[in-house]
Formats: C-alpha cells, structure tokens, sequence
C-alpha cells in the first residue's frame, strides 16, 4: 500500500493567460477525510477537477494510490460534482444499473437503504427530483460506488438540517472501510469540522496552510486585540486575533477560526472600519 493516497506536488493550471491554481501542493492519508477550504474563486473546484482527471495540470504532478493518475484508476475513485449534472430521461433505475456496470465493488445493499430511508421513487426521472433529492441520489451512487476514493464538491449543498446531519455520518462511516478516504470541499466549515482529519486552505490559486485539524489548534491561540501573546499574527478573527505560537496563552481556536484568520490576513478590510487605521 502507498503511504498516501493522493499527493499533489506543485501543480499549476492556467485558462489562457490566466494562472488559476500556482505551485498548490498538499497530500491525502489511508483513511482521512481531507477538507478543501477557501473563499469562492480561490481554485478548489479546479483542484478537486484535476484530482479526478477532468482536468489535467500544466505543470507538478498527481499521484493517486502511488501513480500518476490514469484512466485506469476510474473504478477505484467516484465524483460528487457541484453542478450535479443529470442525463435528460434517466430515472433512478437507470442511475443504478448505469453505476452498477461502472463499478466492480458496487453495494446494492447501501444503495438500497439510501433509497429507502429517503424515500426515493427509481421509477422516477432524476431531472424531475427537488433539488434536494437529487443531491441525495447522488450521494448515493457516490458513497455506493464502492470507490476508495470520494472527491465530493459541496456535498451537502441545498440539504436541510437532519438530512446534512444523516450525511455527514454516512462520510465518517465510509472513512472507517478498508482506510478508505475522501477529498471534500465546502463552505459549511461548522460541518468540516465534525468530520475532518486534515484540511487545506486555498486562497487566489495558492495553498497558504495545511495540517491536520488537531495539529492545528494546538499550533495556534486566539487573543483580545489588547492581549500580549507571543508568537506570529495570522489575522483577525472578529474583534481577536489569531496567533501561530508554542506559548500556553489565550484560547484554542476552531477550524472556522484558523481558515477565516489565514483567509483574512493580518489586515481585515471592512466597510465598518476607518479607511486609516
């Protein structure tokens, strides 16, 4: 077994004359669940794109379970997509059998609890479904794949409250099978936090910290602007300061904390603030 089943060295991906992703590098262990944070625009939809080889870098390199990625390793992973684009006239059914045939370690089984605890019609046309429900099909079909590998693009986009919360059990439980793992990007950092190992945060193409969930709460501290704390200044989080530091001062920070301090920087521009402070 590879030591790590994805590693992203240095890739750079450009549209034209625009460069979108510049030198983003991270990895992803057996068994975690890997968690790609940003503001819009800042590349992880283009990240997670190359990941699954709809898009391929020009320059770095991709390596999927030890090799570089190839049409190959298709069965092995299984894509969650923003758009969660769906074939006209396709019902239900046609989903499964399509997936079924795609799929050597297809779970009939767990496809069938999905079905049945949402109360999904096969019979019907995905494209007919609320929005909600063809997030639910789709998720279904992902985590029923039966793929070692998820790469999930806001997955809980346009759920409610329970249906997110069933789901995000679902991912944790999946982590837990034969050190499978997933890639996931989202907004709803607050749920990141529940389920996430490691995470990465993107901003404007560039990776500017990654490390595991745990590994970086203990690195950092929250202070009062008028607190003395050793160590670095990463930015503002409200009216506190987040900090890089060994020193035993302050309060631990969560996950939402350390992305928007490393988002913002260490000047918070806002409408709110004078323009010369």
């Amino acid at each position: 077994m590879a030591e790590k089943i994805v590693d992203v060295k240095n890739i750079v991906k450009r549209f034209g004359e625009k460069t979108v992703l510049n030198n983003v590098g991270f990895s992803v262990d057996y068994g975690e669940i890997f968690s790609l944070i940003g503001p819009n625009g800042a590349g992880k939809t283009t990240t997670l794109r190359c990941l699954y080889g709809d898009l391929f870098p020009d320059q770095g390199t991709i390596d999927i379970f030890g090799v570089k990625f190839s049409q190959n390793l298709k069965d092995r992973i299984a894509v969650l997509t923003e758009n969660r684009i769906s074939f006209s006239r396709f019902r239900g059914e046609d989903y499964r059998k399509l997936w079924s045939m795609l799929y050597h370690e297809w779970n009939d089984e767990l496809f069938n609890k999905f079905i049945m605890h949402y109360n999904l019609d096969l019979r019907e046309r995905v494209e007919n479904y609320s929005t909600g429900m063809k997030v639910i099909m789709n998720l279904a079909l992902t985590v029923s794949s039966g793929a070692e590998l998820l790469i999930l693009d806001e997955p809980t986009l346009n759920l409610d409250p329970v249906v997110r919360t069933d789901v995000l059990r679902v991912l944790k439980d999946f982590v837990k099978q034969d050190k499978r793992s997933i890639v996931i990007s989202s907004h709803e950092i607050y749920e990141l936090e529940e389920i996430a190992d490691a995470f990465a945060i993107i901003k404007e193409g560039k990776i500017i910290y990654t490390d595991t969930v745990d590994d970086a709460k203990s690195k950092h501290r929250i202070g009062g602007r008028n607190e003395k704390i050793g160590g670095e200044i990463i930015g503002a989080v409200g009216d506190e300061i987040l900090y890089k530091t060994d020193k035993g001062e302050g309060r631990y920070p969560t996950l939402m904390e350390i992305s928007i301090a490393y988002i913002q920087g260490q000047r918070r521009f806002s409408p709110f603030e004078r323009s010369d402070l």
